[in-house]
This record gives C-alpha cells, structure tokens and sequence, in this order.
C-alpha cells in the first residue's frame, strides 16, 4: 500500500472513531456541525451516506447506522434539528424522564420565541417566551426539568383535566416536588388553565397524588366534611404504607382506587393494607373511580353517612 493509500485509510479510521464517540450517547444520531467540529473528515460523511452504512435524518443529523429509529434517536433527531436553543419539552420530556402513563407519540419541542421555523415529520414545535438556561437538563438531551416540563405540558394540554394530570404525574413518581411546579408555574401570567392549576399544585403540596384524589378531596370540602390529612405514612411490620386519606381523630380512612387495583396483586397488597389499617382501630372507605364518575352525588352522601354513624354533625348554618 502507498504512503497516500495509508494516510487515507488512517484518516478514515480516525473520523469514523470521532464520529462514534459523538453519537454513542446521542442515540446513535450526529449532527454535522459536530463531526465536523470535532474534525471528521466531509468526505468521510459522504462516504459513508454514499455507502449506505449512515443516512439522513433530516437537514442537518445524520444516524450512523442503516436501520429503522427508536424512539430515542427520533427525540435526538427533534432537538438537533430544532436549533441549538431547543429543548424536549411538555410530554416527551416526562416520558424521557421515564414517567409512565404518557402515551403521546408526538415529539414536543419548546423553542424561543422568533427562532426559526423548520417542519419536522411527528414534531411538534411550540415556541415561547418562558424558555430560560436554569430550566435546561444539559446533561445528555438537551430537555427541560421535570417541574417544567409539568407545566408545559399542562399548558399545551387540550383540557383542564389534562392539564392537572400532568402536573400529578411528576411528584407521584418522585422526579419533582409540588414546590418546583409552584416555581415553575410562578412565571405563567397568564393562561386559561392558570387557576385551576394554582388549585391542583395547592391540593398536591398537602398530598394528593392522583387526580381522583383531587376530585374525591374538593368534593367531600365542598360538601362540608372534615379536612383529611393526604398521604398518611404507616409503618406496619411488612414495611411502610401511604394512607390516601385519613381522618385519625374519626378513625376513617379513605382509599382512592384507579384501573389498576382490578389487578391480582393490587388486590392482594390493597387487602393486606385495609387489615393493617383495621388492626389499628381504623374503618377503611374505599372507593372505586368508576363508581365515582357513575354516581358521584351518591358516595359522596354513603361517606357523609359513615361521618355521621362516628359522631360527626354538620356546623350549624
């Protein structure tokens, strides 16, 4: 081999080892300004695109590689593509925080305000004037925090009740506190969601994970019942437990129960639960959201008639 054919093949070896390690932690997706920064060899990109080894994943990001994009390369792709400015944000941010229940498939990027507009397929690109620096996760995708993607996605919601289930979604899986949405939502002046979610964090910072709770919890204050405390801690001898609501000085408690707790074993750890809560003296209510919605005025007045039989009366009006 000539002294020319080596400093090719070299030179090759070498931009194809850059190229590697700028992608291996973006999903396997590049964009050209940092091969190319990072001094892989033009040629070499059009080389390997020629070559069918890499393609094309829009106007500026290549993926090294030939095969169909997950999930994770296609957010990658998004926030490349947007602008050095954008971030993932609203849903697709909680989703990539590894917050289940979220199940949009659109894309969802937060950019400044004015910044260049550019369509990309499943994308969906809202720009904004609260976008700051300290709200960014710089690490790996570039991505707003968990509280503000809370409140983004809340105010790109279509409903109220949307809007409120995704600032729930957060605190109840321990990425954020009801006091970093509070912050978040500090700066949002105005919006047809804002008071209903000044609501919906007031009620999550005294407990309630879950927007059942909420509903279940502003139903029983507007019908006058006592206030419970949320999310009472027990330690029972199999480990700890979190009472939805509890009323230590009635000796009730009331549990909240979603879709989920049709399941086997939420059956079984729901059942072990209300007889540790028995064994300390306490009667458990537990209430099915499906019965809820079907006939909210009715349950409401079985609690209030459980209220009554431990001694508790209406304030005189």
């Amino acid at each position: 081999m000539s002294y020319v054919g080596v400093s090719v093949s070299l030179l090759l070896e070498s931009s194809l080892r850059r190229a590697r390690r700028i992608a291996q932690d973006q999903a396997l997706i590049a964009h050209r300004r940092q091969l190319y920064a990072a001094g892989v060899a033009r040629w070499v990109v059009r080389r390997e695109l020629r070559a069918g080894r890499w393609q094309r994943t829009g106007r500026s990001t290549l993926a090294l590689h030939n095969g169909p994009l997950d999930v994770g390369a296609r957010r990658w792709v998004a926030v490349l593509e947007s602008g050095p400015r954008a971030a993932l944000s609203g849903v697709s941010a909680l989703q990539h925080e590894g917050i289940d229940a979220l199940t949009d498939d659109a894309i969802h990027i937060a950019v400044p305000h004015g910044a260049e507009r550019r369509r990309l397929p499943g994308v969906v690109r809202h720009e904004t004037r609260r976008l700051r620096e300290q709200d960014l996760v710089t690490t790996g995708l570039r991505r707003t925090t968990p509280a503000v993607s809370a409140v983004f996605a809340a105010l790109w919601a279509v409903t109220e009740r949307q809007a409120v289930f995704f600032l729930v979604l957060p605190v109840q899986q321990g990425r954020c506190t009801a006091a970093h949405l509070a912050e978040a939502l500090e700066r949002v002046r105005r919006h047809r969601f804002r008071a209903a979610l000044w609501r919906a964090v007031a009620d999550i910072a005294e407990g309630a994970r879950s927007v059942g709770e909420l509903d279940i919890g502003r139903a029983l204050a507007r019908r006058g019942l006592p206030r419970p405390d949320r999310q009472v801690k027990r330690s029972r001898p199999d480990g700890t437990v979190f009472l939805d609501l509890a009323w230590d000085v009635w000796g009730l408690t009331l549990e909240v129960d979603g879709v989920q707790h049709d399941l086997p074993w939420m059956q079984l750890s729901d059942t072990l639960r209300d007889l540790g809560t028995l064994a300390e003296g306490k009667v458990v209510m537990r209430v099915p959201l499906l019965a809820w919605r079907l006939d909210e005025a009715r349950v409401l007045d079985g609690v209030e008639a459980v209220f009554r039989s431990r001694g508790w009366a209406p304030a005189a009006a």
